[in-house]
């Protein structure tokens, strides 16, 4: 017997509480489309969410040319509702590139200053703290192997969903 992949589910994404997005959740990643406008534009972002780790990673559509199909992420503190899932930004980013140029870990210091204004208790922080590493260490650090290539990244079923047809239906919410 043969193990298959389920169809993905509507899932809707609430993000910082700013924006709501209809994606697709298959397995333990959550993919959803929005858009928005820069540099008199409109541009559409496809965002994964890897349920695992907690971390949100994209390709940002506004990354300069020499940096097209680099990979930004996100440390995330995600409430899974079912069919809502509440992704909230947690400071902590890093960004990928390919396999041969190092990522670069972005924001430790917002990350502390959020610690010591007391808008992160120190039991979420000691969390985001251990899913962060677990992700470098699952995802992206090598150890000891010389290997031009990332562990596990970006995740299987995230290349698998790269193209996917997701909805096109977001709204920017008000503050």
């Amino acid at each position: 017997m043969t193990e298959t992949t389920p169809p993905p589910a509507p899932v809707t994404v609430l993000r910082d509480g700013r924006l709501r997005a209809v994606g697709v959740r298959r397995g333990d990643v959550v993919a959803y489309d929005w858009g928005f406008e820069h540099g008199g534009r409109h541009h559409v972002q496809r965002t994964f969410v890897l349920l695992d780790h907690g971390v949100q990673i994209d390709q940002p559509v506004i990354f300069p040319p020499e940096q097209r199909g680099w990979w930004y992420c996100d440390l995330v503190a995600v409430h899974d509702e079912g069919h809502l899932l509440r992704v909230d930004d947690l400071w902590i980013d890093a960004i990928v590139g390919p396999p041969d140029h190092p990522y670069r870990v972005l924001d430790l210091d917002d990350y502390a200053r959020a610690i010591t204004a007391g808008r992160l208790s120190p039991t979420d922080a000691a969390d985001g703290l251990i899913r962060w590493q677990r992700f470098l260490d699952q995802r992206l650090n090598r150890r000891h192997d010389v290997t031009r290539s990332w562990p596990d990244f970006p995740p299987a079923t995230v290349q698998g969903m790269l193209a996917a047809d997701l909805p096109q239906q977001w709204t920017l919410l008000d503050d």
